[in-house]
């Protein structure tokens, strides 16, 4: 590296740690991917819904997303929360505050009308809502996932 690059680096706004962690982040992969709808859905004699986690590939990894759109106009996202087989949530992803649906930015859901802001998981991060985003009960195997 020239001493023109170092002194350009030195006087970087990122910090030596920062960039450690930015490289520690991609190759453990814990960016989360841009939520895709979801393929391979179908609903349960209980009407539950099950997908197919051979299909839906994004959902191998911490931080993947899809979504699953549904008859009366909401949406539920299925996100990736651990490497366990039941380290799945499902969201209700309709914003808490008035029911504007979220959308995904980075690792967290935003409202587009005032704001809010939630985690990937969920957890709400800053307001106008005052409340988490709904989660609906799941069960999961190494093959799919029950979302109800």
């Amino acid at each position: 590296m020239s001493e023109q690059a170092k002194l350009d680096l030195a006087k970087s706004p990122l910090s030596r740690r920062a960039v450690l962690c930015g490289v520690a982040v991609i190759s453990f992969g814990f960016i989360p991917e841009a939520a895709i709808a979801a393929g391979g859905v179908t609903q349960t004699k209980d009407k539950k819904i099950r997908v197919d986690l051979k299909v839906n590939k994004n959902l191998a990894k911490v931080g993947g997303v899809v979504t699953i759109d549904l008859s009366d106009g909401s949406s539920i996202a299925l996100v990736r929360t651990a490497k366990a087989v039941t380290g799945f949530t499902a969201l209700n992803l309709s914003c808490t505050h008035q029911g504007i649906t979220v959308q995904q930015n980075g690792n967290a859901w935003l409202c587009p009308a005032h704001g809010s802001q939630y985690a990937l998981n969920g957890k709400l991060i800053n307001g106008p809502a005052r409340s988490a985003l709904m989660k609906y009960p799941v069960k999961a195997t190494s093959s799919a996932v029950i979302i109800g």
